[in-house]
């Protein structure tokens, strides 16, 4: 288990080391919706987390590596959100473009010892399909393999962060 023992903790921990891995990225919890605000030319992008949750800081910082730089000059990388009672169309859209951020959290999760379980933001009961389940393991090999540049970056100044400050899994 991780030295973290709360979930302040954990993300106090997250925000020191996500502040020195991406210091023009300003990160702030207690959101009642997770929210990122694009930069603009006076001021540094704003990545907004649910409450203080630490996963879902390493959910929206993973959106963030994936995103891209166009991405991220639009609010909320330009993304559409559906809330909770979608069809089931608008799920199985939601589970095509979710696997691969929910994939690099997975891997984020494991670095900082937090268990890792998909989240299909979808109250209705529905199980997730296989072919999400299956795309986000995929996913989840090429981030601990092949990771695109900021996820590669955020990933390994994880990993430093957390041995360093020993707070890597015992």
């Amino acid at each position: 288990m991780s030295v973290c023992s709360t979930d302040d903790e954990y993300c106090q921990n997250l925000i020191n080391a996500f502040a020195n891995i991406l210091p023009n990225l300003i990160i702030k919890g207690d959101a009642e919706e997770p929210f990122y605000e694009a930069p603009t030319a006076n001021t540094h992008a704003i990545l907004y987390f649910r409450s203080n949750y630490p996963r879902s800081l390493l959910h929206e910082m993973s959106h963030y590596c994936l995103a891209g730089d166009r991405r991220r000059a639009l609010d909320d990388f330009g993304y559409w959100y559906a809330p909770c009672g979608r069809t089931a169309e608008e799920q199985q859209r939601f589970e095509e473009v979710e696997a691969r951020p929910q994939g690099l959290e997975k891997a984020m999760c494991e670095i900082v010892g937090l268990k890792f379980s998909p989240s299909l933001d979808d109250f209705s009961g529905r199980p997730a399909s296989e072919s999400f389940l299956q795309e986000l393991e995929l996913a989840y090999q090429e981030m601990r393999v092949n990771p695109p540049p900021t996820a590669n970056k955020v990933l390994s100044g994880l990993r430093s962060y957390w041995e360093t400050n020993g707070l890597a899994n015992l």
